[in-house]
């Protein structure tokens, strides 16, 4: 089979609102396509088994151009043991007053500490395996170990024995400026590092973007994404540029790879408040258009999706340099147009940009797909191996794919999607579940187990 190796595309879930003032400050992690209805009610200890099939293709540019197929037995099952829960009911301190507020990004470290970000408090609460309270790490502010806001775009990253998150600037401004380190031996503040490049200005490249996620690597060292806003292309292409920078910032290599940048899509919003007209432009991203996937695995190897309407993998060295492809056969579903809006119009989705902005929008675009993308998501386990969430017709849930860091297909299963996997670590399965009726969210933890 012959591989055509194509430049790469990232990307990341971007919901502005840019009029006089930026309208709603709530960002839910709107990418996922619906508003699911159906709630998945499981007991503590209940097992799921997902069973292996076989797979479709890979392919690899080092390879002969002949097909090749390896075969993989089919008794193989994935369980999944629900083990316990974390989240926003949890008390934390050491008085019945202290709750936890509404809640960010998390990360799981080396020994099942779970650590959740509280966006109400701009702090994170560290938690051991067990769910005992530990402390909580940071206070609002602007000092070394302070967070001026925690939400949506804060990135929460561990490499061995630390914690990174980033901190942004506020809500004038979408993107971390820098980003702190803890220790996870004694949950101890380490040190503020700056995020936003000093000699960014010496890459045209970089021209207009900034930084935004950040990817530790095993020799100290950042892998770190800078975008453009939103509002400075709009509908138009923008790309995703990858650089190393070290621990005081400066940009050591790069800019090594690029990804296109999700398509947005914007509407005028005529709006009256207070007896005051309020005119602004909404801009969001829809996840009917395709985007942009990067991840590192554990031996610091990088594995892009540039771009979700196919099912491929470009796997890159550290360096930027092409290892191999990897390609499964694919049909994605087909998009409707009158179906999603009636679903959005239902749904209210995304109401905080504004009522039926979403759908105008819609009505109103140039250009919409024929087809749904094939992939929604992908993460990569302690193993290196690859969890790849695809888009199917049922869309109450995504059907998952687990792949060895070969691209060969281990097994298939279903999972709800209103009750997303987010992380895979240490054999554990990480979910986040939202309450129907009150809102709050809880994190999940399920053992797996490989038979």
């Amino acid at each position: 089979m012959k591989t055509i190796v194509k430049a790469p595309s990232l990307y990341f879930i971007a919901t502005l609102i840019f009029a006089s003032s930026i309208i709603g400050s709530s960002q839910k992690r709107s990418d996922n396509v619906e508003s699911q209805t159906v709630h998945q009610k499981q007991s503590e200890n209940q097992t799921i088994e997902a069973t292996k099939s076989n797979p479709k293709s890979v392919s690899n540019n080092e390879t002969d151009e002949d097909d090749t197929e390896t075969e993989i037995p089919a008794n193989t099952e994935f369980q999944f043991e629900r083990e316990r829960s974390f989240g926003s009911t949890d008390q934390v301190g050491s008085t019945d007053q202290v709750m936890m507020g509404e809640m960010g990004p998390f990360a799981v470290g080396p020994n099942d500490e779970v650590f959740l970000s509280d966006s109400d408090q701009a702090t994170i609460h560290a938690f051991q395996s067990d769910g005992e309270y530990i402390k909580s790490l940071g206070r609002q502010g602007r000092g070394p170990g302070e967070f001026m806001i925690i939400y949506g775009y804060t990135t929460m990253a561990t490499e061995t024995n630390r914690l990174y998150v980033t901190d942004l600037a506020g809500m004038g401004f979408q993107f971390p400026f820098r980003m702190h380190s803890f220790s996870m031996d004694d949950f101890s503040f380490i040190k503020t590092m700056v995020l936003l490049a000093e000699n960014k200005s010496e890459f045209d490249q970089l021209e207009g973007h900034y930084s935004k996620n950040i990817f530790p690597l095993s020799n100290g060292l950042f892998l770190v994404s800078y975008h453009r806003s939103p509002n400075d292309y709009q509908e138009l292409d923008s790309f995703i540029h990858y650089v190393i920078q070290d621990s005081t910032g400066k940009i050591i290599d790069g800019p090594m790879l690029r990804q296109k940048d999700r398509k947005q899509l914007s509407t005028e919003i005529k709006s009256v408040y207070r007896g005051r007209i309020n005119d602004y432009i909404a801009i969001t991203s829809l996840p009917f258009f395709g985007k942009s996937i990067l991840e590192v695995s554990g031996d610091d190897t990088i594995y892009a999706i540039n771009h979700t309407e196919e099912f491929r993998i470009d796997v890159y060295s550290i360096e930027g340099d092409l290892v191999r492809t990897i390609e499964h056969d694919y049909e994605n579903v087909p998009f409707n147009e009158d179906n999603v809006i009636d679903r959005y119009q239902r749904t209210n989705y995304k109401k905080e940009l504004g009522e039926g902005a979403v759908v105008k929008m819609i009505e109103e675009a140039e250009e919409l797909p024929t087809h749904w993308p094939a992939i929604q998501e992908m993460l990569i386990d302690a193993n290196n191996r690859l969890w790849v969430s695809t888009i199917v017709e049922d869309f109450d849930e995504y059907e998952w794919w687990v792949l060895e860091a070969s691209g060969e297909l281990i097994t298939k299963f279903q999972w709800p999607r209103d009750e997303p996997i987010e992380v895979i670590k240490n054999g554990k399965m990480y979910t986040r579940q939202t309450d129907e009726e009150t809102g709050l969210e809880q994190i999940v933890r399920y053992g797996v187990e490989v038979e």
